[in-house]
């Protein structure tokens, strides 16, 4: 035992140790069960937690817009596409990719896809599999492996919101004025998988001109 440690802490240090471990093991290479309506029901990938080469269609090329509003997997198709954080989507048609464009934010997964539950209790992003992925709240999300996925709805609370930049707080009046001002659902933009949320439309727009001035690490 190391001096300066009481038995609580050493207690909170092997419990968080045991959850790294959880998260770190190499997801199952089997199907999801067939009755989770969120897995792929064919062409589902490998739970292997390999990240895929930046060329790949994000979500393996399956359509974003049939998982929300369909409860579907299904692939999308190489004519219609739809840039957004700096992936490509894939949609059956037209049609899902114009509802995709009107409100991307609404469909692409949480955390561009990686794994909250991973960077809460790690600090690390890591990428989820689509083996492993929920609907909570009207938003999709994607989980490194059924460890993960099953802490998650044990408490969805506590990871929900784990893409929600400075809880909520507007990092463009941080900078400028140093101060902590709550933004609004309203104005809302996604950087590097992260939610940025401001008071107005002017701090938005400072942020979309240059969001690698004020984005936060995590």
């Amino acid at each position: 035992m190391y001096p300066s440690e009481s038995k609580t802490q050493i207690h909170r240090t092997t419990a968080a140790f045991g959850i790294a471990v959880a998260l770190i093991a190499s997801a199952s290479t089997a199907s999801a069960q067939s009755g989770t309506r969120t897995t792929p029901q064919t062409g589902t990938p490998a739970g292997s937690g390999t990240t895929m080469q930046a060329s790949s269609p994000a979500m393996q090329g399956y359509c974003p817009v049939c998982v929300l509003e369909m409860k579907k997997w299904i692939k999308g198709n190489a004519q219609f596409t739809a840039q957004h954080d700096g992936k490509t989507y894939l949609f059956p048609g037209e049609d899902q990719r114009q509802m995709f464009l009107k409100d991307p934010q609404k469909y692409t997964p949480v955390l561009g896809g990686d794994c909250v539950v991973a960077l809460v209790e790690m600090g690390k992003r890591m990428p989820g599999q689509l083996n492993f992925a929920a609907l909570h709240d009207g938003r999709l999300y994607l989980f490194a492996n059924e460890k993960a996925k099953g802490m998650f709805l044990a408490d969805r609370e506590k990871y929900a919101n784990a893409d929600l930049a400075l809880d909520g707080k507007c990092t463009v009046c941080r900078v400028e004025m140093n101060q902590d001002i709550t933004g609004s659902p309203e104005f809302t933009s996604i950087y590097q998988g992260l939610r940025y949320q401001f008071p107005g439309a002017e701090q938005q727009q400072m942020f979309n001109q240059n969001p690698d001035k004020y984005k936060v690490s995590r």
